[in-house]
């Protein structure tokens, strides 16, 4: 055999095994893709995890079907997700021996470790107070609609706190680390350039709506409770319009037939109370904006195409103003012009944000924030829709103002809401007001990935009370880590080892006003929780502010370090 009838088989060989290995490469790329999406969804939703993969790995050109097939795996690890991805390709020269095809695979294997849910495990985010009226389409049941999801988490109608945005002209100080523009020139702690927040975000606030699959194809109501501002003070001692000579009565105006006597009644004694305040200013320039977004792959709900219908906007009042914001509405035997029932409508009371049908399991992204001008059409009750800017200004809009604190809840009503949850993402806005609060809140989510990591935890300008108060993180109530964590350590306001993971003395007065302070809390090598439930794996908060009276707009952040989605095969 000549030298040349020897080398043409090899070289034609050689074409199959180089087009080989180019096949290899874009499996591998498709492999990683769908790894790192799918797995944003662990340990929760499995299925959605394996739909997610086998779509991204289709876009990427290997669908499961046909020539090519993709393989979806659990791992040893909850937050942990396998993807094998293969395909058969006809070969050119190596058929003339017999082999037609060759079939060629690679997979991936990806951890997820955040960004991780905050606040709240439940289908609602907040205090939940009654409802005033029911039934009533756009504001009952006045029973509570949460369903504590299985698991060590717990989940109460009134967890004591409330969730808390300010207008993009209140001071920083006041406790709103992120939609404040301003900082204060006595007060000009961490974040601040003279009297500019760095850390000021245009967008606001996310907040996540987790949907299960059981949720998929089930319709369901996002509810507000008191969207609007409406100022009436911290502790709510500015009382209430009524208009001279009309007395605070049960049917006062159509919106409280049956409880107008504590649901209006002044001081934070009862559960409507959720401390609208104005920090100079007017209370009128005050807009609130709520806008929910689809899931989306990335980190980014920005990115998360808007759900038109779940789009509200809400002016601000002045409720003890009682020439122009009464709530005593006119009867047959008295006027009154200064009744304003477009804030009869909507304070104290929960208000229907949409009625939605998921189509996709994952994280919606409701996004709250006060730096968007009202727009739209009145819709009836006492709020505005169809502005689209809500969702489509990406930046400030500096001639929107607004100065002052709105208090608000959240809660998802609906057949399926036990697979619905509400929770903060990345950063969350809180306000506590109850006298003597001994508060105990979910503070963040952490799985078993996140064992031998750090979880870091940022919360500013905490400890607004008549005194102060302790903070204690502590583990999950499901985990296997002691009642008492050790290791913790402190930076801003205190430095160092804190022991029993404990913060003492906290108080605007002990450094605290205008300043964040982290803590950094160290996840054993063996830690394990009950991932598979819903409510395992919270790590909770207890602020105590015994024989106090506190009046405390906080932010907190929380994630574990690290890259929150990593390739690691």
């Amino acid at each position: 055999m000549s030298v040349a009838a020897f080398l043409l088989p090899i070289t034609a060989l050689s074409v199959d095994v180089a087009k080989w290995y180019v096949e290899l490469e874009r499996v591998q790329t498709a492999a990683d893709a769908a790894a790192t999406a799918g797995v944003t969804y662990m340990p929760d939703d499995f299925a959605s995890a394996t739909a997610t993969a086998i779509a991204v790995s289709a876009r990427n050109g290997y669908p499961n079907s046909g020539v090519s097939a993709v393989l979806v795996e659990k791992t040893s690890k909850p937050s942990q997700l396998k993807v094998t991805v293969s395909v058969t390709i006809p070969n050119t020269f190596a058929g003339s021996f017999g082999n037609r095809f060759t079939t060629v695979s690679r997979y991936a294997i990806a951890d997820f470790n955040g960004p991780a849910p905050m606040g709240s495990p439940c289908n609602a985010y907040g205090n939940e107070p009654t409802a005033a009226l029911t039934p009533d389409v756009n504001r009952g049941p006045n029973t509570s609609q949460i369903i504590a999801p299985t698991g060590g988490a717990s989940c109460t109608s009134n967890p004591q706190f409330w969730g808390a945005i300010a207008g993009p002209d209140t001071p920083k100080s006041n406790g709103d680390a992120y939609m404040t523009r301003t900082c204060t020139s006595s007060v000009n702690g961490a974040g601040c350039s003279g009297t500019t927040n760095n850390e000021f975000d245009p967008l606001g606030y996310f907040y996540i709506v987790r949907v299960g699959s059981a949720a998929v194809g089930t319709p369901m109501t996002i509810q507000l409770y008191d969207p609007a501002f409406v100022e009436v003070g911290d502790t709510c001692t500015n009382g209430l319009a009524t208009t001279s000579g009309w007395s605070l009565s049960n049917g006062m105006n159509p919106y409280v037939p049956n409880d107008a006597t504590t649901r209006y009644v002044s001081g934070n004694g009862t559960a409507f109370c959720n401390g609208d305040v104005v920090n100079g200013g007017v209370a009128s320039d005050m807009v609130t904006s709520y806008g929910l977004r689809m899931p989306t792959d990335t980190y980014q709900p920005k990115l998360g195409t808007p759900i038109t219908a779940c789009e509200r906007q809400y002016p601000g009042y002045d409720a003890s103003n009682t020439t122009s914001q009464a709530l005593t509405a006119p009867t047959a035997s008295k006027s009154n012009s200064g009744y304003k029932p477009e804030v009869a409508k909507v304070f104290r009371q929960w208000l229907d944000l949409c009625t939605f049908t998921p189509t996709v399991a994952g994280d919606y992204y409701l996004q709250v924030r006060t730096n968007v001008a009202l727009g739209g059409s009145s819709d009836g009750e006492g709020g505005y829709t169809n502005n689209n800017n809500v969702f489509t200004q990406n930046g400030d809009n500096p001639a929107v103002h607004g100065t002052g604190n709105n208090r608000w809840a959240v809660r998802v009503k609906g057949a399926q809401r036990a697979s619905i949850s509400v929770s903060g993402f990345d950063h969350m806005g809180m306000y506590a007001n109850y006298n003597g609060a001994v508060t105990t809140f979910n503070l963040v989510r952490v799985l078993p990935s996140a064992a031998s990591k750090t979880l870091k935890i940022g919360f500013y300008d905490t400890g607004d009370a008549t005194n102060p108060g302790t903070l204690t993180i502590q583990p999950p109530p499901d985990s296997n880590m002691p009642a008492s964590i050790s290791g913790c350590v402190g930076s801003g306001v205190v430095n160092g080892t804190l022991s029993g993971c404990q913060l003492t003395n906290v108080s605007s007065g002990s450094g605290y006003q205008g300043n964040w302070e982290y803590v950094n809390v160290p996840i054993p090598t063996n830690y394990t929780c009950t991932y598979a439930q819903g409510g395992g794996c919270w790590f909770t908060v207890k602020f105590a502010f015994p024989n106090s009276t506190p009046t405390d707009t906080t932010t907190w952040t929380a994630k574990i370090d690290g890259d929150p989605v990593r390739l690691i095969q």
